[in-house]
């Protein structure tokens, strides 16, 4: 309640300040609540997409493997038919093109005799002279086991991998070898198997490295056959085998990741979903279940301003009738209030003794206006006005300001509550030393006043002096000696209150600037 102008400024009903608070819990409450489930919901999507992922990256690697072993398969039963019958060249061309476009598996498939000679081709691969060179065609050609290259990049500019059969006649004669290419930039069926699986709808893709680090597959075909250089990925194909991680790649975005090998080749596979499509869907499904929540936190709301208002209305008639009690406008009795709760009912006791506790109170505050708590003497206001009434009074009588020296260094040093015992040590020498002949004053942080009403100067300044050889001489709290700067000005018949206090103060700052501990009188 504010006074002033005579018009009283009501405050904010209670009921109102339980309906807003009501308001802000509720809303706060499903705020920390939908926050708390988007959290553990991203966390679980998250584990939960790391095991899905791991589980693609398994059975693609499953898919892989089983491909390359049908791969294996239909290449050792082609050999096997072609070496158990003779053929003429014609019909073992066309036996070559009917394997290759039956099966699926290759882009290419050749035959290579044991001395090294391209003798067939499906298709014609426009090798002139027949003499097979590539490194990884005669390592399968001495091996006379079948085999799987790594990938390499053939003399046609094809990056590619070949699976070898040996070719044995019926009596155990090595005639070479036959040899089926999948070209890893060009359509085949190996890729067809993959790509089922990528893109997800979710952003979810996966890509394949071979055995020495380049990527065999990737739905960036510009990336295929190139070196992993990125130190996330590096860390998954080293650690090998099946597992699952949440990396961090060198585009700054995050990942989750699955892997697991290939048996036949080492092949990693990788299957992995952006961290941020997780996050996007942790949000969604918030917010639809902020939607599902959103009438329950209305009829809650509704129902406690409801509650509120039956609480509050007893304490509101209460107050008012105290507001009109303290404006001496009350009625003889308490207003009949329902007080079927606890607090109504004791404010209704309580406000039968409030006329005697505030009288009690006024006293104490009275009391307590006039002294400092810290140190039992009188404070500053109660200075101004005794001044002034000895001024009035035109009294001789001497002012002295004093300043602990040193004093923010003993808060530093021993803390602020040694510094507190300093300053009611310090008082109470004030007290013990002026008696009745002044009155001490705190006027502030380390600073007092002291009103002498002394006519004599010399002894204004003597008993100054004794203060500050006391003090200098007196055990403290704190393990140091201790001394003050006292600076002393006499009133005399022309000056006004705040320049008495000026001159004392003047005095005061000249004792510290030559050097502390010491008194200076001014006149």
């Amino acid at each position: 309640m504010k006074r002033g102008s005579g018009k009283v400024t009501q405050g904010i009903k209670m009921s109102t300040v339980i309906g807003l608070l009501s308001v802000v819990i509720l809303l706060s409450a499903a705020g920390v609540g939908s926050f708390v489930s988007y959290i553990n919901g991203r966390d679980a999507l998250a584990t939960q997409t790391l095991q899905l992922n791991e589980y693609h990256a398994q059975e693609l690697a499953r898919i892989g493997t089983t491909s390359i072993a049908n791969m294996q398969r239909s290449l050792a039963e082609s050999a096997s038919y072609a070496m158990s019958m003779p053929l003429t060249p014609e019909m073992t061309q066309s036996n070559l093109d009917y394997f290759r476009k039956s099966s699926g598996f290759f882009n290419s498939v050749v035959i290579i005799d044991a001395s090294g000679i391209l003798t067939y081709s499906s298709p014609n691969l426009g090798i002139t002279d027949g003499r097979i060179k590539t490194p990884q065609l005669l390592q399968a050609l001495s091996a006379k086991i079948p085999t799987i290259s790594v990938p390499y990049i053939a003399p046609t500019g094809r990056y590619l991998v070949t699976v070898s059969e040996p070719l044995f006649s019926t009596d155990g004669v090595y005639q070479g070898i036959l040899a089926g290419s999948i070209y890893l930039k060009e359509e085949n069926r190996l890729g067809e198997i993959l790509g089922t699986q990528s893109p997800k709808g979710d952003g979810s893709y996966f890509y394949v490295i071979d055995d020495s680090g380049k990527y065999i597959y990737h739905p960036d075909e510009r990336l295929i056959g190139k070196e992993i250089t990125d130190q996330a990925i590096q860390d998954i194909f080293s650690s090998g085998g099946v597992g699952s991680s949440s990396i961090v790649q060198s585009d700054g975005n995050r990942y989750l990741a699955g892997h697991a090998s290939i048996d036949q080749t080492g092949w990693c596979v990788i299957f992995q979903t952006p961290y941020e499509n997780v996050v996007q869907a942790a949000k969604l499904s918030t917010f639809e279940t902020s939607l599902y929540m959103l009438p329950g936190i209305v009829l809650v709301l509704l129902l406690t301003l409801y509650v509120s208002h039956k609480l509050s209305m007893p304490l509101y008639t209460l107050a008012r009738y105290i507001e009109h009690m303290a404006n001496r406008r009350a009625p003889e009795e308490v207003p009949n209030v329902q007080d079927w709760n606890y607090e109504t009912k004791m404010l209704k006791e309580a406000i039968l003794l409030a006329e005697n506790k505030t009288r009690e109170a006024e006293a104490f505050l009275l009391k307590e206006a006039n002294h400092d708590p810290l140190t039992g003497l009188l404070n500053r206001r109660t200075l101004e006005g005794l001044t002034n009434e000895w001024m009035q009074q035109n009294k001789k009588f001497y002012i002295v300001f004093l300043d602990i020296d040193y004093f923010k260094s003993i808060n530093d040093t021993y803390g602020h509550q040694k510094g507190d015992e300093v300053l009611k040590k310090i008082a109470m020498i004030l007290s013990e030393q002026v008696g009745l002949h002044g009155h001490c004053f705190r006027y502030g942080g380390e600073e007092f006043v002291i009103l002498l009403s002394h006519d004599n100067e010399a002894e204004a300044f003597a008993l100054a002096e004794q203060i500050r050889f006391i003090v200098e001489l007196s055990e403290m709290p704190v393990p140091q000696k201790i001394t003050i700067s006292l600076g002393v000005a006499a009133r005399d018949q022309e000056v006004t209150a705040d320049r008495l206090f000026e001159k004392a103060d003047h005095a005061l700052y000249e004792a510290k600037e030559s050097g502390r501990n010491q008194s200076v009188l001014v006149k």
